[in-house]
């Protein structure tokens, strides 16, 4: 039954070697997705997307932070650097290359690893190079993914598979496995060019497959291969900091649903390391999440990416 495909704690999945630069499928030679990074664009001839809702205000995160320049001379602003300026997709590679049995949790006793449930830093790695080699094959960089998933390891998977591809993730988080009445608004409200989902095989999304492609994709199978093997065809892609990275949608019923802006990967990173610094201070999971929920995070995925961060 779908939901039932959760990570057993402590498991170990060892990590494929890297491949070798000249077996890189895309970008040039050289580019590497922890190196020196080019930047992407949509593929070409199409049309840029407009980094702006499709309806409502614009997103409401904050102005980025910057601070003063030192020494003499005329100053300016730079962006902060340091640890937080690490973005969400290397720092799970990193964690799951010094840490593979570890799993990632939030120190709090209620659902402290309800985002990746149970999942080792490797086994979610594991899933999301799966999903990244997948969605490498069927679109470009850049490109939107609804991921129609309940919280858990599936929906985990999947976002992070989003980040590894170089391509922006729109949760739609449904309360139960069955409860997919609502993929048909927010397909029409987000036009994304693929849906991921974990559910199809038993509740058929209600989707036209002539215009929006449905991969099902779990912790076992993407599209009917094995996690294991796709996991081992994914090759690094360029990934900037301004690049988009996460779109929230909000489902407003009949009347429609919204899609806010796109926060880009150095976004996360950010908001990410604002987050970690309040875990450290002491600060209650209710605080995080609503610190979370000011600069745009929804709940299910700032449980997916803040133990990954807070962990090792």
């Amino acid at each position: 039954m779908p939901g039932e495909n959760r990570c057993a704690a402590g498991e170990f999945v060892p990590l494929e070697p890297r491949p070798e630069p000249g077996r890189q499928a895309r970008p040039e030679s050289g580019a590497g997705f922890l190196g020196e990074l080019p930047s992407y664009g949509p593929p070409r001839g199409a049309p840029a997307r407009e980094n702006t809702a499709v309806s409502g205000g614009r997103h409401s995160r904050p102005p980025r932070r910057t601070r003063p320049g030192s020494g003499g001379g005329g100053g300016g602003a730079r962006r902060i650097s340091g640890d937080g300026a690490g973005l969400p997709g290397p720092l799970l590679r990193r964690r799951a290359e010094r840490y593979p049995t570890l799993v990632p949790a939030l120190p709090f006793d209620s659902r402290a690893g309800a985002g990746t449930a149970g999942c080792s830093f490797a086994e979610l790695d594991r899933r999301a190079r799966a999903i990244a080699a997948r969605l490498g094959s069927l679109l470009s960089p850049g490109s939107r993914v609804l991921l129609v998933y309940p919280e858990g390891p599936d929906l985990a998977g999947a976002f992070y598979g989003c980040l590894y591809a170089g391509m922006a993730a729109i949760p739609l988080v449904l309360p139960t496995p069955g409860a997919t009445h609502t993929v048909p608004r927010a397909v029409q409200r987000c036009s994304p060019d693929l849906v991921l989902t974990g559910t199809d095989g038993w509740y058929a999304l209600s989707v036209d497959r002539h215009r929006t492609q449905v991969v099902e994709a779990d912790g076992v199978r993407v599209a009917g291969e094995p996690v294991w093997r796709l996991a081992q065809q994914w090759r690094p892609v360029g990934v900037l900091r301004a690049a988009p990275a996460y779109h929230r949608y909000h489902d407003d019923g009949p009347a429609g649903g919204r899609l806010e802006a796109a926060m880009d990967h150095g976004d996360l990173a950010e908001v990410l390391g604002e987050l970690a610094q309040a875990v450290r201070l002491g600060t209650d999971e209710e605080n995080i999440g609503w610190i979370a929920a000011v600069h745009g995070l929804e709940e299910a995925v700032w449980r997916i990416l803040l133990p990954v961060r807070v962990t090792g």
